[in-house]
């Protein structure tokens, strides 16, 4: 893998500010997924509960928390600015209305045997959420909601004979749709019928467990893939083509130890690559053709593994979460 340092390439940034998720418990939890708008955002933890905070350029703001799963929170989303959708292993997918503070959900799909779901997306025209599930008496299922009337569309069990960690839908297309599995394939899929069989377009084989999958590009004619053993590769959309194996992406000349995630930046038509050490250092690299360039390093935030990243490229701000249950928030 070629490596570079890319230092000009984003404004410097600086931690702001921080809050402990639930500082009055003893045993802190951890803080697994962030999603965000420019003003405010949602936090969940590893006692099932989700934080919301409001922030600026310097400063968090504690806005109430939301309670309603009964297991590990596994993926959030923040939906048109005001809906927050969110993902559980107990098997359900909760919509919220954040205009309504400390609310019940306004909507609640269920897997039809309550089966463990890992992630999810919506397509771009609001109708349909694909989840994916754990594998669950001998099948790993994609299941369809029409979001409608919360009913249950379609359910794939043969593409895939482990836990699904990915979903994504395309960018642009309704009916396109990517999935990624501890299988180590990702599958990519046209959405007609719902005829798995049939409507299964091509597959990834990456040879490794799938930890992040998704499209990237002007429009979205890329598929980045990160694995469980850290490996990193690019790959076409449509023929489900390698374009860039990097491998591994651990580093011993700078700290990084893990991916946690990629982010496309529409405004540049860049991709950069989030990592991190095992004493919370973050990477933000670009991804160049072949060779990945060290932007910048965020220290002194985190103590321990930082298990999500949330940017604007706009503004350049960064917010953090990790296993040491801190929410930091990075800018220039």
């Amino acid at each position: 893998m070629n490596f570079s340092i890319a230092s000009g390439l984003l404004p410097k940034v600086n931690q702001k500010a921080s809050e402990l998720f639930c500082p009055q418990e003893k045993e802190l939890p951890y803080i697994f997924d962030i999603s965000a708008t420019s003003t405010f955002c949602v936090v969940s933890g590893s006692n099932h509960e989700l934080h919301s905070w409001n922030y600026n350029n310097d400063s968090l703001s504690f806005n109430g928390k939301l309670a309603f799963h009964t297991d590990t929170v596994t993926k959030l989303k923040i939906h048109k600015d005001h809906l927050l959708i969110s993902s559980s292993k107990d098997g359900r997918i909760a919509i919220w209305d954040l205009r309504v503070p400390n609310s019940e959900p306004v909507q609640v799909l269920q897997a039809g045997k309550r089966e463990p779901l890992l992630s999810f997306d919506v397509n771009n025209l609001d109708t349909i959420l694909a989840a994916g599930t754990e594998l669950f008496n001998e099948d790993a299922k994609i299941i369809f909601w029409d979001l409608r009337n919360s009913s249950i569309m379609s359910q794939f069990v043969e593409s895939h004979n482990d836990d699904i960690t990915q979903i994504q839908f395309h960018p642009t297309s309704p009916s396109q749709l990517i999935s990624g599995s501890v299988d180590g394939l990702i599958c990519s899929f046209d959405l007609k019928n719902f005829d798995e069989d049939n409507e299964l377009s091509g597959v990834i084989n990456s040879s490794s467990s799938i930890s992040k999958a998704g499209y990237f590009g002007s429009d979205g004619e890329y598929v980045y893939c990160l694995t469980h053993t850290e490996t990193f590769s690019l790959w076409g959309a449509s023929e489900c083509n390698l374009l860039c194996d990097f491998g591994d992406v651990r580093q011993s000349s700078v700290p990084i130890d893990y991916a946690i995630d990629c982010q496309f930046d529409s405004s540049t038509n860049r991709l950069f690559l989030f990592t991190g050490s095992q004493t919370g250092v973050l990477g933000v690299l670009h991804v160049a053709v072949n060779e990945l360039q060290l932007c910048q390093t965020l220290s002194g935030g985190h103590s321990e593994i930082i298990r999500s990243v949330f940017w604007n490229p706009k503004t350049n701000i960064f917010l953090t979460g990790g296993e040491d249950a801190k929410l930091c928030l990075w800018g220039p």
